[in-house]
């Protein structure tokens, strides 16, 4: 399903939470911060952010029962001249490893293709052990803190 404004509140809910419980270890203040958080999907979803990005994005979320259990943000963009941008991807600790990350980054990468876009990047902290998810799904080092894929039709 396709995320929008309305579901601001709720994306920020997953997205506090999910780092908590997965990344507590590496993750700072502000970047749990509701009131922030919440602030700046406004700004993503009125296309004001960030810098580099495109007015075409999308947000997928995964629904159950009426809640969000997970989703992938993006955005075209120009950053390291790729055509694409992971924006946010998250997923609720209870629900990974189950195959919901799969599937929302597979209805990316066929949104991103349907705008015409053959390359993404994504930002990533060196010690985050989810860049494992990229790396596993083809992506490569561009540098210590940004995966790419530079072909996504292979």
């Amino acid at each position: 399903m396709i995320a929008d404004i309305k579901d601001a509140e709720e994306l920020t809910r997953v997205e506090i939470e999910s780092k908590l419980l997965s990344l507590s270890e590496i993750i700072e203040p502000f970047e749990i911060d509701y009131d922030g958080r919440l602030y700046r999907w406004g700004t993503y979803f009125r296309g004001e952010s960030p810098q580099t990005s495109k007015p075409e994005r999308i947000v997928f979320k995964a629904v159950i029962d009426g809640n969000i259990l997970g989703y992938i943000a993006g955005h075209l963009t120009t950053r390291y001249d790729k055509d694409v941008e992971i924006q946010s991807f998250y997923i609720l600790k209870e629900y990974q490893r189950k195959g919901l990350g799969k599937t929302l980054l597979l209805l990316f990468i066929n949104w991103l293709k349907d705008n015409g876009a053959n390359s993404l990047c994504v930002g990533i902290w060196p010690d985050n052990p989810y860049k494992a998810f990229y790396l596993k799904h083809c992506g490569q080092y561009l540098n210590a803190h940004w995966i790419y894929w530079d072909d996504l039709n292979q």
